[in-house]
């Protein structure tokens, strides 16, 4: 019987007139011809849900509540469910017709956007959709959030005599207007992050002391401490003490931003006792431009990412980031600029006369000193000098003391002329540490006797040291014995000293002049 009244259930359907199924799988609904999965020539209708209740937990049939309590209310986000039953796509509209907050939390640790909740401030309304995720991803996405056309603002004004001595609050009972801040009996609460300007004036009469006055400031409600930016109102008797005339007094004024949510409230001091006029007098709280400069609208944008030097943590935003696109940033004064073209200027931001292809520009104006670098190689008279990588160090450019400067070899000189046959790469038990790359200048004698040769020192890769040439085909003293070379060290080290000669003939005697063989050197250039 079932399967006869679904399949006639079916026949209905196919055969309305407001019903049509397309071919490619979509509903219409007073169409003919359904563009969507699902398209409504109509209206549409969903829950509505009206709740008074300060704690609610959202759940399958809501779709749009509305809060009309008469307090700060929570509302709790149903848990994800995991497969089958999945709520992705479920949205909530979340509407606060009162003068109080909802805060609106997800199930830990689900966020909304990140945040394990979101405020709906007095007056506005947040929806929200399901993404489907589970754990400590977004759950839950803002589609919007509104926002009260203008800043937050309440006046408050007497409504009854008060009797005040030192340390009164003034508690005026009548709230003329509000929009989106609270009071109860003198106490203001305040939103972190909006700027406010608060505003009292009182008048007062009956004082208990001849030439009586008293004094009354914005404070802190939990501490009873002075806002920074208060200033001081005054009301006296002036001289008709005690008659019942309005004494005069200026304004409590102050420019408050607290950085938590803050109660605030107005605090007498004085001497005596008197008693606020019940009819003149005000208290007023206006959020200045809406707290953000916008002329009173708040807007807010969930979609909001941080690039191009900034960088974003929940729902602030800092400097910090990387400079993905050419930027001009330029400092108050001319102290630095750095522009999209990649110039760094110091103390200008104006590029000079030929510094068109300069990366780094520093003008110090008259005054010296505008370059400092150190790095541990810095020395009075050094200079900055570059390797082959245009790596730069501090180093000497010319060393004068000659005299006073020279370095000797080291090790212990063998005769390395012994052999039958003319050859280089002997061995002379010498060698010299060079302390760094530069250009050097050597001095070295050595006396060898021998008949007809070329005798030579030398280090492999640099050049000669020293070299002598036939002159005789006698034995006679190699000449000249005492000579000097210019060498250039690209790498500091110790370098060993080599010999060499061009036939067999082995010396008479080698090294046996005055003074004996000597080799050192002075670094005069880089």
């Amino acid at each position: 019987m079932v399967k006869i009244y679904t399949k006639l259930f079916i026949a209905v359907l196919a055969l309305s007139p407001t019903f049509a199924f397309a071919q490619a799988g979509n509903v219409g609904i007073n169409t003919a011809n359904p563009g969507s999965t699902m398209d409504i020539n109509g209206s549409l209708a969903a829950n509505y849900n009206a709740v008074n209740t300060n704690s609610y937990n959202l759940n399958s049939s809501d779709f749009h509540v509305s809060y009309n309590g008469s307090s700060n209310a929570v509302f709790n986000l149903p848990s994800a469910v995991s497969g089958a039953g999945n709520y992705r796509g479920r949205i909530y509209r979340i509407k606060n017709n009162t003068n109080f907050s909802i805060t609106v939390n997800s199930a830990s640790p689900e966020t909304i956007n990140g945040n394990p909740n979101v405020l709906v401030p007095a007056n506005q309304s947040v929806e929200l959709i399901n993404t489907g995720l589970t754990g400590a991803s977004s759950t839950w996405e803002i589609l919007s959030k509104g926002s009260s056309s203008t800043g937050d603002y309440i006046i408050v004004k007497p409504n009854a005599i008060q009797t005040v001595s030192t340390g009164s609050d003034v508690t005026f009972g009548s709230v003329i207007a509000t929009n989106n801040i609270t009071y109860n009996a003198g106490i203001f609460n305040l939103k972190a992050g909006k700027t406010y300007v608060l505003r009292c004036q009182l008048h007062a009469t009956e004082f208990s002391l001849a030439g009586g006055f008293f004094v009354y400031e914005w404070v802190d409600a939990s501490n009873n401490s002075v806002l920074p930016s208060s200033t001081t109102g005054v009301v006296d008797a002036i001289n008709n003490y005690p008659a019942t005339s309005i004494g005069g007094q200026p304004e409590a004024y102050a420019i408050y931003r607290p950085t938590v949510d803050t109660s605030v409230k107005v605090r007498l001091g004085g001497a005596g006792t008197a008693q606020l006029n019940p009819q003149i007098g005000f208290m007023t709280v206006t959020e200045l431009a809406g707290g953000n400069g916008n002329g009173g609208t708040t807007i807010i944008n969930n979609n909001i990412t941080a690039s191009n030097g900034l960088t974003l943590s929940g729902t602030d935003v800092k400097l910090g980031g990387t400079l993905s696109q050419a930027t001009d940033i330029a400092l108050a004064g001319n102290n630095l600029s750095i522009n999209g073209t990649g110039k760094v200027l110091m103390g200008t931001n104006t590029v000079p006369t030929g510094a068109s292809n300069a990366k780094v520009i520093i003008d110090n104006g008259t005054t010296n000193g505008a370059l400092q670098i150190k790095d541990g190689t810095q020395q009075l008279g050094y200079v900055l000098t570059s390797d082959a990588n245009g790596l730069a160090t501090w180093s000497s450019t010319v060393t004068t003391a000659f005299a006073n400067n020279w370095t000797p070899y080291i090790g212990t000189l063998i005769n390395p002329y012994t052999g039958g046959t003319g050859a280089a790469g002997l061995n002379t038990g010498v060698q010299v540490t060079i302390p760094a790359k530069g250009w050097y200048f050597f001095r070295c004698g050595v006396a060898i006797n021998s008949d007809c040769n070329d005798y030579f020192f030398y280090i492999n890769g640099i050049g000669d040291v020293w070299r002598s040439y036939c002159g005789s085909n006698t034995a006679a003293f190699m000449f000249p014995r005492d000579q000097n070379r210019v060498l250039y060290f690209a790498t500091p080290g110790t370098y060993t000293v080599l010999a060499g000669k061009t036939n067999g003939v082995v010396p008479a005697s080698f090294n046996a002049g005055n003074p004996s063989f000597y080799l050192d050197f002075v670094k005069f250039q880089n």
